[in-house]
């Protein structure tokens, strides 16, 4: 084999190599599988009303075949305040108001994924909802999960994040970690923070201790996936979050 094709073949092989690495360490651990729904239905009543409706069922949600129904409400000219009602067949069972707004770009073309998210053998509810913001602002997005209750209803839990992406199932226990991802400042330059939660007695709790988070990652204009060695293990431990941000429990 000749100098040149030796040559090639190493670069070939190096660069194999690094998109094989091209993740975030989190993402070694197993992924969530959501079933996903995505048949929105638009109610638009903006001009006699001052509101939109968006609404979708979930055939065969519960054990006994029973559908979920989700409707989400916006608001004209309210951008901190909407409305999310959810149904067992056609009765109410969850009215709360949400910290988010709801428009047609926003909510028509995003799933809602379904799955036991905590390990309970009852089905869970996720939405991931965009702030439709530019630049860096473009990742941010409202995260809302409706944990099931053993008597069918949900507890509501929903926050702010940049990635809202699958939950992972760091040691095997079928009770996946929610990993959150924010954008923090540290000596001038900026950082990608991960913290660690999972759902438990109707809350999240931070899971950082036990699995050595959180962990942070050079905001960089290219790829990087690489802890950072500019911060040290002790001093990350200053920027845990205690809960997500801009946190919501109903």
């Amino acid at each position: 084999m000749n100098d040149s094709r030796a040559l090639f073949l190493m670069f070939v092989l190096l660069l194999f190599c690094d998109v094989l690495q091209a993740q975030y360490p989190f993402e070694k651990f197993p992924a969530i599988q959501y079933k996903e729904f995505d048949n929105w239905k638009e109610y638009d009543r903006l001009e006699k009303e001052q509101k939109i409706h968006f609404t979708l069922t979930i055939p065969d949600f519960y054990v006994n075949h029973d559908t979920v129904t989700i409707q989400l409400t916006g608001f004209r000219d309210r951008m901190d305040t909407a409305l999310i009602r959810v149904f067992r067949n056609k009765n109410l069972i969850k009215k709360i108001k949400e910290p988010m707004f709801f428009i047609s770009t926003n909510v028509r073309d995003q799933p809602v994924r379904v799955a036991d998210i905590n390990g309970d053998s009852l089905d869970d509810i996720k939405l991931v909802i965009p702030y439709m913001g530019n630049g860096i602002a473009s990742l941010n997005v409202r995260v809302i999960y409706f944990f099931q209750k053993t008597d069918g209803s949900f507890h509501k839990i929903s926050f702010f994040d940049k990635m809202g992406g699958p939950e992972r199932d760091f040691n095997t226990d079928n009770n996946f970690e929610i990993v959150t991802m924010t954008l923090d400042h540290y000596e001038n330059h900026s950082y990608w923070t991960f913290n660690i939660y999972n759902f438990e007695n109707g809350t999240l709790v931070n899971q950082n201790q036990k699995y050595g988070y959180p962990i942070m990652i050079q905001f960089l204009y290219r790829d990087n996936y690489k802890v950072t060695n500019k911060i040290s293990a002790q001093k990350m431990k200053s920027f845990e979050k205690t809960l997500p941000e801009d946190f919501d429990k109903k």
